[in-house]
């Protein structure tokens, strides 16, 4: 028997009556997998707005080169931001003067439980000319804002659980450690702070750029 004939003689018998019956239920199977399955990725890919979320504090503003500045630039999800500051220029005298940010960024609960703030990232040091304009500069978390004392000092250092010291030869990641974890409650905010001085040989306009992540529970 040929081959045309054996498929002949199948559609026309009580199994191949069913032939068809199965393949359009294989097409429907398969087409609904397909929805199904794209549904649940997009589902699952949808970002969920987080409870703790970076905002620019009242210190970031708009810059000019006559003055010191500082730009907070948090990214759609507010979980990291870009900080870009200046200095002022380095004066004959051995001490520098200082450039204080005492309501840079601040870390807010916006959740309605409390988190713990586990530690706070710097990375991506940058600029022009970057950390080689850099005489120190220091990054605070302080559960209150507070002010700083002429020398850097902090006026109420208790209200601060956390700070890194960045020099102009530190590279890679600092992790503003201390007295973690930190409790936020729902509602409240912590603040970022920076106290900081150029090289002797800065000049004016001198920026440096750093990114700005934090870990929590």
């Amino acid at each position: 028997m040929s081959f045309r004939g054996a498929v002949s003689r199948l559609f026309h018998s009580k199994a191949g009556k069913l032939l068809p019956i199965l393949l359009i239920a294989l097409l429907i199977g398969s087409a609904s997998s397909t929805v199904y399955v794209y549904y649940i990725g997009n589902a699952t890919g949808t970002v969920k707005t987080s409870d703790m979320q970076l905002r620019a504090g009242t210190d970031s503003g708009s810059c000019t080169t006559s003055w010191p500045c500082a730009t907070v630039t948090p990214v759609s999800t507010n979980d990291y931001e870009t900080i870009a500051f200046s200095l002022f220029p380095s004066v004959a005298s051995a001490v520098q003067p200082a450039t204080y940010y005492s309501n840079l960024t601040t870390i807010q609960n916006h959740g309605t439980v409390a988190h713990s703030l586990k530690a706070v990232d710097l990375y991506n040091f940058g600029g022009t000319p970057g950390l080689s304009a850099l005489g120190k500069i220091v990054v605070y978390y302080c559960t209150t804002q507070t002010e700083f004392n002429p020398d850097g000092t902090l006026v109420t250092p208790a209200d601060c659980l956390g700070s890194a010291t960045i020099i102009s030869t530190t590279s890679g990641v600092q992790v503003v450690s201390g007295a973690f974890p930190s409790s936020l409650a729902a509602g409240t905010k912590g603040y970022i702070e920076l106290y900081a001085y150029a090289l002797n040989t800065a000049t004016a306009g001198n920026t440096i750029t750093f990114t700005l992540s934090f870990q929590w529970l």
